[in-house]
């Protein structure tokens, strides 16, 4: 287990090493070499029922595609599920995710009549600042207000969706 992410094991052998990322009932390992892989796998078999899926492709609502040059990720398909909720699905893009006047206020607007749904919108665009860090500085924004959410902080999570 590392110090900075409980969830992730290392092994170190020599010139092996492993990585196995844990989370609930779900895992991507990789190593430094076939015969390494195999035999962690088969080890963790005579302990767990666990199944092989092959080589990742969908990982924690992130697409992943391996090329000659690395992985690309993205989060296109839970991106567009965010806009479902939020009834946006059929909304044109926009060229920036925030607005570049002065700061809302924390009490300017009125008060939602339902701040959880705030909060879970403003919650699934700061898991999207994983592969869009983009929208970060605009998502940290959002988060300013979750505990007292308005008409007028909710137009800015739409914005950025």
């Amino acid at each position: 287990m590392t110090r900075s992410d409980a969830s992730l094991f290392v092994y170190r052998n020599g010139t092996e090493h492993a990585y196995l990322l844990l989370y609930d009932d779900d895992m991507i390992l990789t190593d430094s070499s076939t015969q390494l892989l195999q035999r962690i796998i088969e080890r963790l078999r005579s302990e767990f029922a666990i199944k092989d899926m092959g080589a990742l492709r969908f990982f924690l609502s992130i697409d992943v595609q391996r090329g000659a040059d690395g992985f690309f990720l993205s989060q296109k398909r839970y991106a567009e599920d965010l806009l479902q909720p939020a009834g946006m699905t059929s909304s044109l893009p926009i060229s920036t995710a925030i607005i570049s006047k002065a700061k809302v206020s924390a009490s300017s607007g009125t008060p939602l009549s339902d701040p959880s749904f705030y909060c879970s919108l403003t919650g699934g665009l700061q898991y999207l600042t994983i592969t869009r860090p983009d929208i970060s500085y605009a998502v940290q924004q959002t988060c300013l207000h979750m505990h007292d959410p308005r008409d007028v902080h909710m137009a800015l999570v739409k914005r950025i969706l």
